[in-house]
């Protein structure tokens, strides 16, 4: 039984809200061994920091640990790039991998990533254009923020210290490169690589972002229900955030990458909850201790091929409801009839016992298969972060609410009512706490 459970309004300034993240801090910037290269054990700590930002998405991390160990070796180095030293000239793409982690956890995906690398590189040079020289991560996750390291540990690319997201995303059209309409074709699918050494694959010009989407879903459809996916091929100049590239600051959101490693290392070297909430206070995006108590309940349904459901988490006292589709996008308190936390704000677990975050695909899953499995019963801490201030935009939130209408709509026993707007999480916190 947890005792004196309470909302706490964590240490940040209000004053730094929309200040940029990693401005007050260098070490985001400058993380790792030195030398701008990155080993295993610095990948773990991505891995970590990415899943707790992720907002319960980006891919379970018992997955991403799995691939990790299989597909990175302990002497491999890996190499990343912050955004203010990218070369004019090198081309940029992101490599990215999607479908269902029960056939990942069974072998299925493995090699999708990599083919859709080596296929974009192809496309490039085929134009008569140099091959990739940098990757991005598609957004904050375990599985997506991964992906391009292992192949940084297979072909020496950089990738780039940032993200279109600064979370995991729902929808490809929620990212910051759709939001500033930066040229996403082509779209390069592929599939695994078979027993005698061939994959399939396809390259189209899409109409726009929830194009680009439909058509992978029915690609990885029809390739054991996994795909690898690169577009967004760009340069340098197009992603540069030097003093003379400043324009390009809103593109994406800048070191994320060592933001996530700093938050994975203490949560892999202390393995203290409380250590940890304290120590996520140093940065700049505002925090807040939104819930605390066990998981009782998930209820899960699929729509329009998505994963959709609800955690419920009771301290015996008040009962909260987190309501995800594949990202956790709204925490609602079933006892107050209050909003908490929205979209696109995250809404972050860890559990109580040693730090360790987890994705909404972890929880109650198959241990079988997941040695991360976190099963029912367990002490969590709900987690309310921020999201960055280029999120805050008309288009990405209209996006959030119109996906929150369409979870709560799957529940329409819970009576939640569908929100008209979003409301920021201090907002939230300030109203809740009175």
């Amino acid at each position: 039984m947890l005792n004196d459970i309470s909302i706490r309004k964590s240490s940040f300034n209000e004053d730094h809200r929309v200040k940029k993240a990693g401005t007050n801090n260098h070490k985001i910037k400058n993380f790792g061994p030195g030398n701008y290269q990155l080993t295993k054990k610095d990948i773990s700590y991505i891995v970590y920091g990415a899943c707790f930002l992720a907002s319960g998405g980006g891919g379970p991390i018992g997955l991403a640990l799995l691939f990790m160990d299989k597909m990175i070796n302990d002497a491999d180095v890996m190499y990343y790039v912050n955004p203010d030293d990218l070369e004019a000239n090198k081309n940029i793409a992101f490599v990215a991998g999607l479908g269902s982690p029960d056939k990942i956890f069974e072998g299925f995906g493995q090699t999708v990533s990599l083919n859709a690398f080596l296929e974009m590189d192809n496309y490039l040079t085929q134009s008569g254009q140099e091959p990739l020289g940098y990757l991005i991560p598609v957004e904050m996750g375990a599985m997506n923020t991964l992906i391009p390291f292992i192949i940084s540990a297979k072909k020496g690319i950089s990738v780039i210290n940032g993200d279109p997201c600064g979370r995991a995303m729902p929808e490809l059209s929620m990212t910051l490169f759709n939001i500033n309409k930066l040229p996403i074709n082509p779209v390069i699918l592929t599939s695994d690589t078979d027993e005698s050494g061939h994959y399939q694959k396809m390259i189209v010009q899409v109409e726009d972002a929830n194009d680009a989407e439909n058509r992978a879903r029915r690609f990885a459809k029809s390739h054991n229900s996994t795909a690898g996916m690169a577009c967004y091929p760009m340069q340098g100049s197009d992603l540069n955030c030097s003093i003379l590239s400043d324009k390009n600051w809103a593109k994406f959101n800048q070191w994320t990458v060592g933001f996530a490693w700093n938050l994975g290392r203490n949560m892999i070297e202390s393995k203290n909850y409380n250590e940890f909430l304290r120590f996520l206070n140093r940065f700049s995006l505002p925090s807040y201790k939104l819930f605390e108590g066990v998981i009782t309940h998930k209820e899960e349904r699929e729509i329009s091929g998505f994963d959709v459901g609800k955690i419920t988490v009771s301290n015996g006292n008040e009962t909260f409801f987190i309501y995800y589709k594949n990202e956790s996008l709204l925490a609602w308190n079933a006892t107050r009839k209050y909003y908490v936390a929205m979209g696109p704000d995250s809404i972050n677990f860890l559990a109580r016992k040693d730090a360790q975050p987890f994705s909404n695909a972890d929880i109650n899953s198959d241990p079988e298969k997941n040695n991360r499995n976190i099963p029912l019963g367990s002490e969590v801490g709900i987690i309310g972060l921020c999201a960055y201030e280029k999120l805050i935009n008309t288009v990405i939130v209209d996006l959030f609410l119109s996906s929150i209408r369409e979870i709560l709509a799957a529940f329409p026993d819970d009576h939640v009512p569908f929100p008209d707007k979003y409301t920021p999480l201090p907002d939230l916190m300030s109203h809740y706490n009175e």
